[in-house]
C-alpha cells in the first residue's frame, strides 16, 4: 500500500502519468542511506540521480504464476536491506527451495553493486549447475 504521507518515507510525492498511473521515486537525498548504505557515497548519489521509477501499479497488481515453482532458484541478499527485511528475503529463498542461498552480512538492497564478486560467483554456480 502506498502511504498517504510521503514525508515519513523515502519517497518523493508520486509523479502523475498521462495514462492515469503514477511513478514512484526514492528521494535522492535519502537514497544513499535507504538503498545503498554500503556503497561509497559518491556512487550512491550517482545511483540516486539515475534511478528508474517503479509504477504504483507494479506494487498493487497481481503477479502471474511464480517462476520459482518450475525453474531452479538461487538467492542472494544482504542482511542490511532497508527495503525488504532480511527475514522476508530468507523466507522467500526457502519458499522457492533455493538450491543455494548466499546471505551477505551488512549488504544493502543493492548487494549486486556493493558485493559484485559474491553475486557473480552465485550466478556462475547457477549457470554451471545441472538441472
Amino acid at each position: 500500500m502506498i502511504p498517504e504521507r510521503y514525508d515519513s518515507v523515502p519517497l518523493y510525492a508520486p509523479v502523475a502519468l498521462p495514462d492515469g498511473g503514477k511513478d514512484l521515486y526514492i528521494d535522492q537525498a535519502k537514497f544513499p542511506q535507504q538503498f545503498a548504505a554500503d556503497v561509497p557515497l559518491a556512487k550512491a548519489k550517482l545511483m540516486a540521480v539515475g534511478q528508474r521509477p517503479i509504477t504504483e501499479a507494479a506494487l498493487k497488481e497481481a503477479s502471474g504464476a511464480p517462476a520459482w515453482k518450475n525453474v531452479p532458484s538461487y538467492f542472494v541478499y544482504g542482511t542490511a536491506d532497508k527495503n525488504i527485511p532480511a527475514a522476508a528475503l530468507k523466507f522467500m529463498a526457502e519458499r522457492a527451495q533455493s538450491r543455494k542461498t548466499v546471505e551477505v552480512a551488512g549488504a544493502s538492497h543493492v548487494v549486486m553493486t556493493s558485493h559484485p564478486a559474491e553475486v557473480a560467483k552465485l550466478i556462475e554456480q547457477a549457470a554451471e549447475a545441472k538441472n
